[in-house]
């Protein structure tokens, strides 16, 4: 039996048209209008699919001074016509206000490359593109001439240390993040040089203000993308309004708002994306008979990506072996001609995907042998880790770094898994085991503690899981009586919450960031209630005074 719902309405997806720009400013705008259209068309076409039927019997007025209507005129104004009165529909209001959010916020997002991580992601797109090579000597000599004083661990840590095998400058991050931008950076790269022949002032090099507009509302159409996935899966299980609900929150309450709208070139956006497809893939072709070769082979497609982008999202591998499982435990009860066939295909299926995978993982281990000089990771990144995850419980609820103390709305996401369990025991398994790996891997590194990040940045992969533990946790209070503007005050207080950490985490110190001070975060959100107009004022029109110097702190 097929699952319903969510089977992309297929059609040929139009190039929007090119508009000429003269200015930093046209680009972005155009960087913009982009986004907001692929939005749309995904939002539209692959959520909401809009079933169409063509109607051939029409009713010609006899004295019609213009003539016979074609059919085909006919059937295009009635499509027309559907398509808005589906979108405006009661039902698909909830999609329809959460498009619009995300619309709504395109215009925040910060357009700048900082961060170390960030400029290793970078660097890979950069070298690929104009070097066709992996040395990122000139990438991190870029910015470190940019600006010596800011960009001065970039000198020291990158550019100054070497792997001992080739002498190239060390790069930890994934090559995935770098690859997943080079679309948007390709044209960036057209736009820039269309400018420049046009006579503006823009440099086609790969480092001007075009290709960063380009990078970090990619990231943020991933982060977006994402979060519709997530709805897409928790509207199926709760309802729609439910669904979008709980997306909002997870995603204003949340590190997963800081990582989308105010630093999105890290890997997590794509990340969110990635990891969120291969679940929505897995839950849409769970059904009695198993899947198909072609299903397990887009799993391992999926998951191959997944592993791209972060190395320990490849976890996430556990939900379709352990669904595996529970179909064997199942399948047994059930009588059926030939259970052994139907048994071996579904294994050679997770053999499939595994092969798959592991074939679309192959960038990931030629920049590897490239860049290290063996098929794994630099020793930077395997001297930080150790199996036993001395950490694990300090990752969650380590008071100074903990996911719970930095982000305590995602207690209720997780205390809604109990809830989950009533609805589908397999789901709620099967995530919950990839939660607790994803806890056991965080709590393996030396630097579990994420110093210096805005909360526990390396769980922005399980959004999913959260989103249905809160949808699961409200849909429980509603039906039992709670009022809808309870509801609603509760997620208000979390994201206003989450709000005054995210402003006094912008104006901390270094030294600040490193762990909380419980004393000066509930001076600094009291603070935040006179404050936080001034400071949103500043965020939404002058950027760099929002993010002050810190000289002197």
């Amino acid at each position: 039996m097929r699952i319903r719902g969510y089977a992309p309405n297929v059609g040929v997806l139009p190039s929007p048209s090119p508009s000429t720009c003269h200015s930093e400013r046209s680009e972005e705008s155009h960087s913009v209008r982009m986004l907001l259209w692929s939005m749309y068309w995904f939002a539209t076409r692959f959520f909401a699919p809009l079933r169409m039927t063509k109607n051939t019997k029409f009713a010609y007025a006899e004295q019609d001074v213009v003539g016979k209507v074609s059919a085909d005129s006919r059937s295009q104004s009635n499509t027309i016509h559907g398509l808005k009165s589906k979108i405006l529909n009661v039902e698909n209001r909830p999609l329809l206000a959460l498009v619009l959010l995300f619309v709504a916020m395109a215009p925040l997002v910060t357009q700048r490359i900082y961060a170390s991580d960030e400029i290793q992601y970078f660097a890979y797109t950069h070298s690929l593109f104009f070097d066709h090579d992996l040395d990122f000597s000139d990438e991190y000599l870029h910015f470190y001439n940019s600006d010596k004083v800011k960009f001065a661990d970039i000198y020291r840590d990158l550019y100054n240390k070497h792997e001992p095998a080739t002498g190239l400058p060390i790069n930890v991050a994934p090559i995935g993040t770098g690859l997943f931008w080079l679309p948007f950076y390709a044209l960036a790269h057209v736009l820039a040089l269309s400018a420049s022949a046009l006579g503006a002032n823009v440099a086609a090099d790969g480092y001007s203000q075009p290709y960063i507009v380009a990078i970090c509302l990619a990231s943020y159409l991933y982060g977006c993308l994402g979060l519709l996935l997530c709805y897409a899966l928790a509207s199926r299980v709760f309802g729609k309004a439910i669904g979008a609900l709980a997306v909002v929150t997870m995603w204003l309450a949340t590190p997963v708002i800081f990582y989308t709208v105010i630093a999105p070139p890290w890997s997590h956006a794509t990340s969110l994306l990635v990891v969120t497809l291969f679940l929505w893939l897995w839950h849409r072709t769970r059904r009695p008979e198993g899947r198909t070769p072609k299903e397990w082979a887009l799993l391992g497609l999926s998951a191959g990506a997944m592993m791209l982008v972060r190395e320990q999202d490849a976890l996430f591998l556990v939900v379709p072996i352990l669904d595996f499982g529970f179909w064997i435990l199942d399948f047994g009860l059930t009588v059926d001609a030939n259970p052994k066939s139907k048994i071996q295909n579904q294994l050679l299926g997770l053999v499939l995907m595994g092969i798959t995978a592991s074939i679309t993982f192959i960038p990931q281990l030629i920049a590897y042998r490239v860049i290290t000089g063996h098929f794994g990771p630099s020793k930077v990144v395997s001297g930080k880790f150790t199996w036993t995850s001395p950490n694990f419980l300090n990752v969650l609820f380590s008071p100074e770094h903990g996911l719970i103390p930095w982000t305590p709305v995602l207690a209720l996401g997780l205390a809604g898994l109990v809830l989950l369990w009533r609805k589908d025991r397999v789901l709620t398994a099967a995530l919950t085991l990839a939660f607790l790996l994803q806890v056991y891997v965080a709590g393996s590194f030396l630097t579990w503690q994420s110093a210096s990040s805005f909360g526990q940045r390396r769980f922005i992969n399980c959004t999913l899981i959260f989103v249905l533990g809160f949808a699961a946790l409200v849909a429980w209070a509603l039906s039992n009586g709670l009022p809808k503007w309870a509801v609603g005050l509760v997620i208000a207080l979390f994201v206003a919450w989450n709000a005054g950490l995210l402003m006094q985490y912008a104006l901390w110190c270094s030294s600040q960031r490193q762990a909380l001070d419980w004393a000066t975060v509930l001076k600094g959100q009291a603070d935040m209630i006179v404050r936080a107009p001034s400071l949103l004022w500043d965020f939404l029109t002058d950027r760099k005074k929002f993010y002050r110097a810190t000289r002197g702190c």
